[in-house]
């Protein structure tokens, strides 16, 4: 063997290399490593350091007089709040429930015209839509079987009527034939009432049209030709009366604040026509839909002008004798608590909760927690946020 040649490598029966003894040190070096891991503490970050100038505290922080936060930090004295209209909120318009009228079909049947559209104005008496209906044919059969029963029962009575004048029969039968007849003219009056009740003008022995029961505007229409409609269904269409409209805004449980009915309000519609008006109603309920709470307006529309569906604002006339007025910017909320920035006799700037009504042209209202005068951060509260936060 020269220097050249490699040396014999151990081999297995099948010719494959030993490699028992690496696997078996590669285990022990990666156990070791997981028992090293495990023990392994990762350092703490570096912790922030407060900016110079400046002392932080669980809820209050304090800067020097030269402190360069001062730059965007504002300190000014709160002032005394006065009654005001709230910042425009998002409202819509809708027709007066108290003044429409929902239209369904009074049988099952099949649509088979529709006479108006979405939008349109209608009389009292305009014909809506024809629906083909065999309950119709029906009931008119049960009219005419109730006339002819009335006619044999009258002739019944006027036969007996004449053998017991006669003598033929005794007065008894008379009182049995009078009964017939009252049967049958109820059964006539009954049948009559039932074709009545369905207050609609008829088209054929099957047919009938639905009219208008008053004067307005159709609002809804869920009605085509063709389609089967049935006493089940619900409405179909909507007739209301326009010359009233209702405004309503859906506001936050937490915005009613203390409106009520009566209220002063300010409608805005196009954009820039205020109109004046006055809260309707302050729905007890909370909407379970949207989850909020309808606020209503009603108005005056003998023009026409307001057109439901469209979009409109509402200002809302605060009474409320807040305490202070400060800048929305000072106003701060974490969602469970709503608080301020106060400057206390030594200096600190600290937290302290208020209770805060609603925000109109960049001011909010502060019911109670601060008083007229007191210093308060009205700009750069969230950089004193962020600050408590970093160093706690």
């Amino acid at each position: 063997m020269t220097e050249d040649t490699p040396a014999a490598v151990p081999v297995t029966p099948n010719g494959r290399a030993l490699r028992v003894p690496i696997l078996v040190a590669a285990l022990l070096l990666g156990g070791a490593a997981i028992v090293l891991a495990r023990h392994y503490k990762r350092p703490d970050p570096p912790k922030e350091t407060p900016a110079p100038g400046m002392t932080v505290g669980s809820d209050s922080v304090t800067l020097a007089n030269d402190a360069p936060m001062w730059s965007v930090v504002k300190v000014a004295p709160a002032e005394a709040a006065a009654p005001h209209w709230t910042d425009p909120v998002p409202a819509r318009i809708v027709f007066d429930e108290a003044r429409t009228s929902r239209l369904g079909s009074p049988l099952a049947g099949r649509v088979t015209g529709v006479m108006v559209e979405r939008g349109q104005h209608v009389k009292s008496g305009d014909k809506l839509f024809t629906v083909s209906s065999p309950n119709l044919a029906e009931l008119r059969a049960d009219l005419e079987k109730a006339i002819v029963e009335r006619a044999t029962a009258q002739a019944n009575f006027n036969r007996v009527k004449s053998l017991v004048d006669a003598g033929s029969l005794p007065g008894k039968e008379l009182v049995s034939a009078q009964q017939e007849v009252t049967e049958a003219e109820l059964a006539v009056k009954l049948a009559n009432q039932k074709l009545a009740s369905l207050k609609v003008v008829g088209g054929g022995d099957a047919s009938f049209t639905v009219t208008a029961p008053r004067d307005g505007v159709v609002v809804e229409k869920n009605v085509a030709v063709g389609q089967e409609v049935d006493t089940s269904g619900g409405s179909v269409m909507a007739i209301a009366d326009l010359t009233d409209v209702w405004v309503v805004a859906d506001l936050f449980e937490n915005d009613v604040g203390n409106l009520v009915s009566g209220a002063k309000a300010k409608v805005i519609v196009g954009g820039t026509t205020e109109v004046d008006g006055s809260v309707d109603q302050v729905s007890a309920v909370v909407d379970p839909d949207r989850h909020t709470v309808p606020v209503r307006v009603k108005l005056a529309n003998l023009d026409g002008s307001l057109r439901p569906n469209a979009y409109a604002q509402i200002k809302f006339f605060d009474p409320t004798a807040a305490k202070v007025s400060l800048p929305s910017s000072a106003v701060m909320s974490d969602g469970a608590e709503t608080y301020v920035y106060v400057k206390d006799k030594s200096g600190a700037l600290k937290k302290r909760t208020v209770i805060a009504g609603s925000a109109s042209a960049g001011k909010m209202p502060i019911l109670e927690g601060v008083e007229p005068g007191e210093q308060v951060v009205v700009q750069g509260a969230i950089l004193l946020d962020n600050q408590i936060q970093l160093d706690n």
